[in-house]
């Protein structure tokens, strides 16, 4: 009787583990499932702001729509070399005249990635053959035009602090990053090399989310 009820408690135990550890197995499962679910929608959500925010009603989208190959490459890059100089310029500006120490921030960040992204670019520049669109050996001067835009952005906000400078900055790096992304979107199809097919993707993903960023503080800061 006594080895019976032993066995009783024995498989009633075993019931027990084995309920527990299918329980636990369908949890995680459930929750591994909800994980890639959420990843999988975090990506689509990326891909459909970058998506939203493509102006290809621009003349920055049409132009580099237009160009393939060493084109798109040549041209994207004198451009945006000057463009990130541009950002780099005004953001440094932020680092001391910003009210907000959220734009101090974006500041900070904004310098090292385009710093760094100047570089790389300069060196494909020169190892692809390209010819130079800045400094003493200035050959190519298709990126003219985009020196002059960034040095009158960078120009109006010279003077301002606080709030005026907060308001004004949010505004000018809004419409340059609308301006980066229009210029990026067409290299992750036009584009010969697949370092500016990389590049010109996560320009369009940070600079997304910047601007996403950058709309919700023009709310909340009541700009």
């Amino acid at each position: 009787m006594k080895k019976s009820k032993n066995n009783i408690i024995t498989l009633a135990i075993v019931a027990i583990v084995a309920v527990a550890a299918v329980s636990i197995f369908a949890i995680t499962n459930n929750n591994d499932e909800m994980m890639n679910d959420n990843m999988m929608s975090n990506n689509n959500s990326s891909q459909q702001d970058a998506n939203s925010l493509v102006d290809k009603n621009s003349n920055d989208y049409k132009m580099y729509s237009e160009l393939t190959g060493d084109d798109y490459d040549r041209m994207f890059i004198a451009n945006m070399i000057e463009h990130h100089k541009g950002a780099v310029d005004m953001a440094k500006l932020a680092q001391t005249n910003a009210k907000h120490q959220e734009l101090k921030d974006m500041a900070n960040d904004i310098i090292t990635a385009q710093t760094k992204e100047i570089t790389d670019m300069e060196t494909w520049q020169k190892g692809w053959g390209y010819p130079s669109s800045s400094g003493e050996m200035m050959m190519d001067h298709s990126a003219m035009g985009m020196m002059a835009d960034m040095g009158q952005m960078t120009e109006e906000l010279k003077g301002l602090t606080g709030d005026a400078f907060d308001k004004a900055f949010l505004s000018s790096m809004i419409e340059h990053h609308q301006s980066a992304i229009n210029m990026a979107y067409p290299g992750q199809t036009n584009a010969k090399h697949d370092e500016i097919k990389q590049l010109t993707k996560a320009i369009v993903d940070a600079q997304s989310s910047e601007i996403s960023q950058m709309k919700q503080w023009q709310k909340d800061w009541g700009y």
